[in-house]
């Protein structure tokens, strides 16, 4: 077996941000050593939760050590995966029935070293079980704009409710750049542009709203 030491991991049970993604407050882990796997059955590992079998369970038990407060802690089932090509990564945090609960993308510095130690053993197929794909439909979305289509889409629903007919109005032609007065149209098709498209235009109405007394 070989290791990657010394990583940064920002594990996730949702989604995988991206490293330029993480946050202060973030639950980061500083990894002492951890188990590397070059498999040929990548792709599958970014976007699906997956089951692995007792064997690999086992030969990855404890192998796994993370830095604690005071000494040298354990995971139980943890490993770093790249592919063939050596041009991606990923690391997962199993339970102990097999199952990916956790998923962290890997820090930029932390790739080349990564790729140059999975360099020097061979590709192999990983036995796993796909569970199910993430069908989350913000998945593609970065961080910042799934927060801001969040906060677009209560701040649209609260004017809604609140008939506030005037904000809704100027929202919208902000969006597409015509008039409506039909508070139901302009309502339903604000969000079906959310949920559709986020796009620079959501980013821009954004940044609008935010601005004090707007």
């Amino acid at each position: 077996m070989i290791y990657i030491y010394d990583l940064v991991l920002n594990w996730n049970d949702k989604r995988r941000y991206e490293f330029f993604e993480w946050n202060e407050d973030d639950e980061i882990e500083y990894v002492k050593k951890i188990p590397l796997f070059r498999i040929n059955n990548f792709d599958e590992l970014l976007d699906s939760n997956i089951r692995v079998d007792k064997n690999f369970l086992d030969q990855i038990f404890n192998k796994a050590e993370v830095y604690g407060n005071r000494q040298t802690e354990r995971i139980e089932y943890a490993a770093v995966f790249c592919n063939r090509e050596l041009n991606k990564a990923i690391a997962i945090e199993f339970s102990d029935e097999g199952e990916s609960i956790y998923k962290s993308n890997i820090y930029f510095l932390d790739l080349e070293d990564i790729f140059n130690i999975g360099s020097r053993t061979a590709a192999f197929d990983l036995n796993y079980q796909i569970l199910y794909d993430n069908n989350d439909e913000d998945y593609y979305l970065t961080r910042s704009e799934v927060m801001k289509k969040k906060y677009l889409i209560s701040e649209i629903n609260t004017c809604y409710l609140e008939n506030n007919i005037d904000k809704l109005e100027y929202i919208y032609y902000e969006v597409f750049g015509e008039d409506s007065s039909d508070i139901q149209k302009i309502h339903d098709r604000l969000l079906k542009s959310l949920n559709n498209d986020f796009s620079y235009v959501h980013d821009n109405l954004y940044d609008l709203i935010k601005i004090p007394n707007f």
